[in-house]
C-alpha cells in the first residue's frame, strides 16, 4: 500500500524542533505549563509562513483536504475545526445559491435551526410518525419526502439527519434518487457517520448520493474534538466551500485539530477498513449478550458504532441503568427519553466489552414500561429570524400555552428542537417542553 501523506503533522514537527523563537500567537509558545508537560503545545500555531490559511487552503491543508477527498471518494472535502456545527452552517449557505424552498425532517441539530435563523431560509418542516413503541419519530422515508416534493414543487433543498442520535438510518440511496429525480439538493447531516465510509459494506451518504454532508470525525475516528468534514459532490469550485464556511467560522482555527484530521488520513488509508470490521464484530457479539440477558436495544438501529438500549421496553427507569452502568465503571454517552446511547470505535477495547457485559450478568428484565403520547404538529406563526430577534419574554413554560416561542428550545443531547423560535406553543407543545426539562421560555411580546 502506498504510504499516506502528513503535510500538516510533518509542518508542525518540523517547526517544532526546528528552535525557532515563536514571537507570535500562541502564547504558550510551544512550551508547556506547569503541569501540563503531556499536552503538545510545541504543535499549536497561528497561519505562519509555510503553515497555509484553513479559509483559502492552498498549501499543506490544501493538501490534507485533497487527500481526505480521496479517502472519501467526493469531488471536494473542506475540513473543519469548529464540529459539525461549522459544516451545516456552511453547506446552507452553499445549497441556499441554488435558491427554492427548504424542505427538513424535524430531528435536525439546533445548528441546523441557527444556520437557518442566520440566512433568513425558513425550512418546511416534515414531521415522520411518532412511534409509541420506541418513544420516537419514524426514520424519513424516500416516499415522504418524494409526496412532499411533488406538493410544492418550489423545494429545492433537501436535508435530513443519517444516521440519527440512536444510530437509526434512513434510506441515503433512494431519498436521493427521489430528490434528484425532482431536480433538487440533498444535504445530510451525517455527524455521527464519518466511519459508515469504512465498514465493510460502504455506507457513507456521500456514496449512497447525498450532495452536500458533513461528518463529525472526532465521533468515531481517531481526531480531536472539533474536528469535522464538509463533502460536497457538487460541481462547484471548492473556494465557493470555503467562503461559505469562512462567513461563520472563525479566523484562528486549531492547528492541533487540523493535525488530528490530518493523522486521521493515514489511519483511514491504512488500518480503518480492518479496524472497523473487527469492531463491528464485536459490538454485534456484546449486543447478542445483552439480548440474551433481556436487555432490550433499539430495534432501529443499524450504526454498529452504538449501542442502544431501550430502557423502557427492558422494564427499567433510564437513571436506575445508569445508575447500574456507573456501578461497573460505565459512563454512557447518553442517558434520557427512556434509552441509553453507548458509542464506540476501533480503540475500544476487550475490557470496554467485556465490562458492559458484566454489568448485565445479573440483569433481570420487568414489565416494560410505556412511552407517553407525544404527537405534535409544529405551527409556525413566524419566522426562525424574526421570532429570533423580536422583543421577548421569559416566562414559565406552564405559562407558554398560546404563545409564540422566541427561541428554540432543544433536549441535549441530542440536541434537536422540541419547539422551533416562531412556533405556536399549544398544551401539547408544552406537555413535551416539560417532559423534556425545559421549564422555562422566551416568549414574543
Amino acid at each position: 500500500m502506498k504510504p499516506c501523506e502528513t503535510p500538516i503533522f510533518d509542518f508542525l514537527q518540523a517547526y517544532a524542533e526546528s528552535g525557532i523563537s515563536r514571537l507570535h500567537m500562541p502564547g504558550h509558545k510551544g512550551r508547556p505549563i506547569p503541569g501540563g508537560e503531556a499536552f503538545p503545545f510545541a504543535l499549536d500555531i497561528t497561519e505562519i509562513r509555510g503553515a497555509d490559511v484553513l479559509r483559502e487552503a492552498e498549501g499543506i491543508i490544501g493538501r490534507s483536504e485533497e487527500i481526505a477527498a480521496e479517502l472519501f471518494g467526493t469531488r471536494a472535502t473542506c475540513y473543519s475545526a469548529g464540529g459539525s456545527t461549522l459544516s451545516i452552517l456552511g453547506m446552507l449557505r452553499t445549497a441556499k445559491r441554488f435558491g427554492g424552498k427548504l424542505l427538513a425532517v424535524r430531528n435536525c441539530h439546533i445548528a441546523f435551526l441557527n444556520g437557518c435563523t442566520l440566512l433568513d431560509w425558513q425550512p418546511e418542516w416534515l414531521c415522520p410518525p411518532y412511534d409509541r413503541e420506541t418513544g420516537l419519530a419514524s426514520v424519513v422515508t424516500a416516499e415522504e419526502i418524494g409526496t412532499r416534493m411533488d406538493r410544492d414543487p418550489e423545494i429545492r433543498t433537501v436535508y435530513l439527519t443519517s444516521p440519527d442520535y440512536y444510530g437509526a438510518e434512513a434510506d441515503i440511496r433512494a431519498i436521493a434518487a427521489e430528490v434528484h429525480r425532482r431536480g433538487g439538493l440533498l444535504l445530510v447531516d451525517n455527524a455521527h457517520g464519518a466511519h459508515l465510509k469504512f465498514l465493510p459494506e460502504d455506507r457513507h451518504p456521500m456514496t449512497l448520493g447525498a450532495d452536500l454532508c458533513c461528518d463529525s470525525a472526532h465521533k468515531a475516528l481517531p481526531v480531536l474534538t472539533g474536528g469535522g468534514y464538509l463533502h460536497s459532490r457538487l460541481d462547484l469550485p471548492k473556494s465557493i466551500l470555503k467562503d461559505d464556511m469562512a462567513l461563520f467560522g472563525s479566523t484562528s482555527p486549531s492547528y492541533l485539530i487540523l493535525a488530528s484530521l490530518d493523522l486521521c488520513n493515514r489511519w483511514l488509508a491504512e488500518q480503518a477498513r480492518e479496524a472497523f470490521a473487527a469492531m463491528e464484530s464485536r459490538t454485534r457479539r456484546t449486543e447478542a449478550v445483552l439480548q440474551r440477558k433481556g436487555v432490550q436495544l433499539h430495534p432501529w438501529k443499524t450504526d454498529p458504532a452504538k449501542i442502544t438500549i431501550d430502557c423502557r421496553k427492558s422494564g427499567w427507569e433510564e437513571e436506575e441503568m445508569a445508575k447500574l452502568l456507573r456501578r461497573n465503571r460505565i459512563e454512557p454517552e447518553f442517558c434520557g427519553g427512556g434509552k441509553i446511547v453507548l458509542m464506540f470505535s476501533p480503540f475500544s477495547d476487550e475490557e470496554d466489552f467485556a465490562r458492559l457485559e458484566d454489568a448485565f450478568a445479573s440483569f433481570v428484565p420487568r414489565e416494560p414500561l410505556p412511552y407517553p403520547e407525544a404527537e405534535v404538529s409544529p405551527r409556525t406563526v413566524m419566522t426562525l429570524r424574526e421570532a429570533q430577534f423580536a422583543p421577548f419574554e421569559e416566562i414559565s413554560v406552564s405559562e407558554a400555552a398560546g404563545r409564540i416561542a422566541a427561541e428554540s428550545r432543544i433536549t441535549c443531547p441530542p440536541a434537536v428542537p422540541v419547539v422551533a423560535a416562531g412556533e405556536w406553543i399549544g398544551e401539547n407543545e408544552k406537555k413535551l417542553l416539560q417532559n423534556s426539562g425545559n421549564f422555562s421560555l422566551k416568549v414574543v411580546k
